[in-house]
């Protein structure tokens, strides 16, 4: 409860909340993201001044670039929050979000409507916006990465655990657009709770498709991770040596690599 009313007390730095039954993914705005055991009606009621867009997304109005009306009669629409994630805004309360999102209509959509039409190329972000990228690793770790990605120009969204082995089940309850496209799991620490996230993904018919990354300290034993079914297996013996296997990371799975549509179309 105190992390949640620390986190929940600096609302200027919040993106948005994603709602995955009793559980609530709370998306910072550094990047940084945290699943928190409240359903996502709890910080609804605590937060007056966020906006309930979808029964499974509260939005930080501050951290919204453009609004999508629907392209026709009974879809939803849509707004695209400045990390790149479009959400869905559902029919029912359209009118009302957009009223309660005024200068962002104002700015984004009032032009477009205006002419009958929705512009979506000039404002649309990189084809890597597309990906999502999930790390599980140390908040060191963490800053490696972004810096990485930085460093390569990548604009995909990178979220962040501490700890993965409940993922699998989080992901399961999740919307398609919270499904990462990659995983980098750190297993230099905390190796019990990596073999454990690698193997309950790896269970689900769902989630076996999602690449993950499995970086192992120097002298561990590989083994189990091929035998779980990790997509690549890369050995590191310090922080620079991990610097230049995240490198070669992403260049290789986000740049190269063709990766599998989302999760929700492969259980078809």
């Amino acid at each position: 409860m105190q992390l949640i009313d620390q986190l929940t007390g600096q609302t200027s730095q919040i993106a948005y909340f994603s709602g995955a039954s009793n559980y609530t993914w709370l998306q910072l705005r550094n990047g940084d993201r945290q699943l928190l055991a409240k359903p996502l009606t709890y910080f609804e009621q605590r937060l007056p001044g966020f906006v309930r867009i979808h029964k499974t997304a509260l939005i930080n109005p501050m951290y919204v670039s453009q609004v999508f009306p629907p392209l026709r009669a009974k879809m939803a629409g849509a707004v695209l929050m400045e990390d790149g994630i479009k959400l869905p805004v559902s029919r029912r309360r359209w009118e009302q979000v957009l009223l309660e999102l005024h200068p962002i209509r104002s700015s984004s959509v009032a032009a477009d409507e205006s002419n009958g039409q929705t512009e979506s190329n000039t404002t649309t972000p990189a084809v890597s916006a597309a990906c999502l990228v999930l790390a599980i690793t140390s908040v060191d770790g963490l800053s490696i990465i972004r810096q990485c990605m930085d460093g390569l120009g990548l604009t995909c969204p990178l979220h962040h655990l501490e700890r993965g082995v409940e993922l699998a089940s989080a992901l399961q309850l999740a919307p398609p657009e919270e499904q990462p496209t990659l995983i980098i799991l750190d297993a230099r620490a905390n190796k019990a709770d990596r073999v454990l996230t690698l193997s309950s993904l790896k269970r689900h018919k769902r989630l076996r498709a999602i690449p993950v990354i499995w970086l192992a300290a120097r002298d561990a034993d590989t083994t189990q991770a091929y035998e779980l079914d990790a997509n690549s297996v890369i050995v590191v013996s310090d922080d620079a040596s991990f610097t230049r296997a995240i490198e070669q990371v992403c260049q290789y799975w986000l740049m190269i690599v063709q990766l599998p549509p989302s999760v929700a179309v492969l259980s078809q």
